[in-house]
C-alpha cells in the first residue's frame, strides 16, 4: 500500500510542475502569442505521458494513474482544441501498452473532452472557489466512471479493489490541490501586475509633481522681475540686473525640461563611436571650475576605449554623476575618475570622498522626486543618468558608505571594430603603461 501511495505522489509531482513553472515562464519570457497559447497544452500532454509511463502498480492490463487530472485541467482552461489534442494524446499513448484498459481509457478520455468542451466557457467565468469545486467534482465523476468500467469489464488480471478505491479517493483530492495551486499562481501573477502598474502610476505622479513644482518656481521669479522692469522706472544697471536674473531663471526652467525630455526619450537619436578618454576629459574641463570652488582635486586615470552612444547625452550623464560627486564634498576632497576594461565591458568608475549615503538612500537612488540634496535637488539628475546608460545597453552599480564616500561604476559594451582584437591589445598595452 505504501508503494502505491508513493506512485500516486509521483504522479501529483508531475502534475504540479507545469502548474507552477509554465505561468512564471510565460510571464517572464517574451515568446510569440502562438507559443504562449500552445505551451500549457503541450506541457499537460507531456504530463499525461509521464503519468502513464510511471503508473500506480504494475502487472495488470489496467493502468491506474492520475492522467485524467492534466486532461481535465488542460481542457477546462484551454478550451475545445486543447481538449481534443489532450484526449487524442491519452488514447494514442495508452494504446501502445495494450490490454483491456485501452477501451476504458478511450471511453473516459472522449467523455472528458466532450464535457470540457461544453463547460469550458462557464468554467472560466466562475469564481476561484467554484472553479475548484467544479473541477474536483468532475474529476471524481470521471474516476467513478473509470472504476465502474473496470469492474464491468470482467478480466482475470483486474486490479485489486483496494487500488481502485484508493484511485477513487486520490484523484479528486489531487485535482483539488492542483486546481487550488493553479488559481493561487494566477492570482499572484495578476496581483503582481497590478502592483507594478500602481508603482508606475505613482512614479509618474511623483515625476509630474516634481516637474510642476520645479518649473513653477523659476517661471514665477522670471515673471516677477519682468513685471518690475515694465511697471517701475529703473536705472539702466538695475534693469540689466533684473533682466539677467529673469534669463537665469528661464534657463533653469529649460534645464529641468531638458532633463525630463531626456528621461522620457532616452534612446540615442544619432549614435556614433565615442572616444571615452576624450569625452571624459571634456567633461572634466567643464566641471573643473565647480571643483576648484569646492576645493575638490580631480584625479583621472583614462584610456582611449570606444563606445557607441549619443555624444551630448553621454556627456550629460558623466556631468551629472561628477557634479553630484563634487556637491557631496562641501568641505573639499578628491574626485577619482578611472577607466578600464572588466570582463569584456568598459568600466568607468567615478569615486568621491564625500558624505556618502545610507543603505535606504542607495535603494531609492534614481527614483523620480527623490534627492539627497534637500531643496537644492529635483531627483531628476540620477534618474536621467540611469535612463541614458540603459539606452546604451549598460548597467550602473553604486556603492556608498557614510562619511567615506560614494563610488559609481558604469559598465558599457565596447564599440565593435573591424580589427577589434588588434585594437583591444593596443588599448590594453596602453592602459598597462599608464
Amino acid at each position: 500500500m505504501i508503494s502505491i501511495f508513493k506512485d500516486f505522489l509521483l504522479n501529483v509531482f508531475f502534475i504540479l510542475l507545469p502548474v507552477f513553472l509554465v505561468p512564471f515562464w510565460m510571464e517572464r519570457e517574451k515568446g510569440t502569442e502562438r507559443l504562449r497559447l500552445y505551451l500549457p497544452t503541450a506541457c499537460y500532454a507531456a504530463v499525461i505521458v509521464l503519468c502513464m509511463t510511471l503508473p500506480v502498480g504494475a502487472g495488470s492490463s489496467f493502468i491506474f494513474d492520475l492522467r485524467q487530472i492534466p486532461l481535465w485541467l488542460g481542457s477546462l482552461y484551454g478550451g475545445a482544441g486543447a481538449a481534443a489534442f489532450l484526449s487524442c494524446t491519452a488514447i494514442v499513448y495508452r494504446s501502445l501498452f495494450g490490454g483491456a484498459g485501452v477501451l476504458v481509457n478511450a471511453l473516459v478520455s472522449i467523455a472528458i473532452a466532450a464535457a470540457s468542451s461544453v463547460l469550458t466557457k462557464t468554467f472560466v467565468r466562475l469564481p476561484t472557489k467554484q472553479r475548484t469545486l467544479l473541477a474536483t467534482a468532475l474529476s471524481f465523476a470521471s474516476g467513478l466512471l473509470t472504476t465502474i468500467l473496470t469492474v464491468w469489464i470482467n478480466t482475470p488480471d483486474r486490479p485489486p479493489l483496494s487500488v481502485s478505491l484508493l484511485f477513487l479517493l486520490m484523484q479528486p483530492a489531487s485535482m483539488a490541490v492542483a486546481c487550488l495551486f493553479q488559481e493561487m499562481v494566477h492570482h499572484n501573477i495578476a496581483l503582481r501586475k497590478r502592483i507594478i502598474r500602481a508603482e508606475k502610476m505613482e512614479a509618474i505622479t511623483h515625476l509630474a509633481a516634481s516637474i510642476s513644482h520645479e518649473i513653477r518656481n523659476p517661471l514665477t521669479a522670471a515673471r516677477g522681475f519682468i513685471q518690475l522692469i515694465e511697471e517701475q522706472p529703473l536705472a539702466a544697471d538695475k534693469r540689466r540686473q533684473y533682466a539677467r536674473i529673469a534669463m537665469e531663471e528661464l534657463d533653469r526652467a529649460e534645464a529641468i525640461i531638458t532633463d525630463y525630455l531626456t528621461f522620457a526619450k532616452p534612446a540615442p537619436e544619432t549614435p556614433e563611436k565615442l572616444n571615452v578618454k576624450l569625452e571624459i576629459e571634456r567633461v572634466i574641463d567643464i566641471i573643473r571650475p565647480l571643483a576648484n570652488m569646492s576645493c575638490v582635486d580631480v584625479k583621472a586615470t583614462l584610456a582611449p576605449f570606444s563606445v557607441i552612444g549619443e555624444r551630448e547625452k553621454f556627456r550629460q550623464c558623466l556631468l551629472n554623476v561628477m557634479k553630484n560627486a563634487i556637491e557631496a564634498m562641501p568641505n573639499g576632497g578628491i574626485l577619482h575618475v578611472y577607466v578600464s576594461v572588466e570582463q569584456g565591458r568598459l568600466l568607468i568608475r567615478i569615486a568621491d570622498t564625500g558624505v556618502g549615503m545610507t543603505k535606504e538612500q542607495l535603494e531609492r537612488l534614481g527614483e523620480p522626486y527623490f534627492t539627497t540634496k534637500g531643496i537644492k535637488g529635483t531627483g531628476l539628475g540620477m534618474m536621467v543618468v540611469y535612463r541614458i546608460i540603459e539606452s546604451m545597453n549598460g548597467t550602473i552599480r553604486i556603492e556608498s558608505e557614510i562619511h567615506k564616500g560614494t563610488t559609481v561604476s558604469i559598465y558599457l559594451p565596447l564599440a565593435p571594430s573591424p580589427s577589434s582584437a588588434t585594437i583591444s591589445d593596443k588599448e590594453k598595452q596602453l592602459f598597462a603603461a599608464l
